[in-house]
């Protein structure tokens, strides 16, 4: 089946997204002070807003009386290694290799080699026209690592590996409480959302 309009350019609907907000930052100058400040705890509403409103549509999309026939042991081992072993280890090596006299920038690249983007998995899974169960359930059980491991992996990467190897270490201040809530509003919302419509 040929893809929407919206599905086809989302690249450039991306750039231009990018764009926008740099055109509105340089206009606005106290804009991300503004909205920083519209969060509920830790949690920014447009930013949840926003995330909440790409999810849904593709969870609502789920068999969920399916999702037990979809799963097999391959696919989960090589998510979860993937994942939780070459995507931190990989990071880890590029913020070395490419920012090592800019510690901010290094730190939140490895950050971002620990933290998956669960959203942009499950509509690039959906563009790819992969299976909606497996995907719901991968995205699911990493979420689940998510908690269980970040600190611990924050930790490892930040402070102990870089000493090991004689580097400037930069550590991370981050609760198992704050990983957990985050992942239960951005994942835990729009999955109860898409059940109950596919109930409905």
């Amino acid at each position: 089946a040929r893809l929407s309009t919206l599905d086809r350019f989302l690249p450039i609907w991306t750039g231009l997204a990018m764009v926008l907000g740099i055109v509105l930052g340089r206009v606005f100058p106290d804009l991300d002070d503004t909205l920083d400040r519209v969060k509920i705890d830790t949690v920014s509403l447009p930013i949840a807003i926003g995330l909440l409103a790409m999810m849904y549509p593709v969870l609502a999309k789920v068999k969920y009386r399916s999702i037990g026939q979809e799963v097999d042991r391959r696919s989960l081992t090589m998510s979860l290694v993937l994942n939780w072993l070459i995507g931190p280890a990989l990071m880890f090596s590029l913020a070395w290799l490419l920012l090592p006299d800019l510690p901010e920038y290094r730190t939140g690249l490895i950050i971002v080699g620990l933290a998956r983007c669960i959203a942009m998995v499950l509509i690039w899974n959906d563009l790819a026209c992969g299976s909606r169960e497996l995907a719901a359930v991968l995205v699911a059980i990493n979420s689940v690592f998510q908690i269980a491991a970040y600190s611990l992996l924050g930790y490892f990467y930040l402070e102990l590996l870089p000493g090991w190897l004689g580097l400037d270490s930069d550590g991370i201040d981050v609760t198992v409480w704050e990983i957990t809530k985050s992942v239960l509003i951005f994942l835990g919302i729009p999955l109860v959302a898409g059940f109950l419509t596919r109930l409905i």
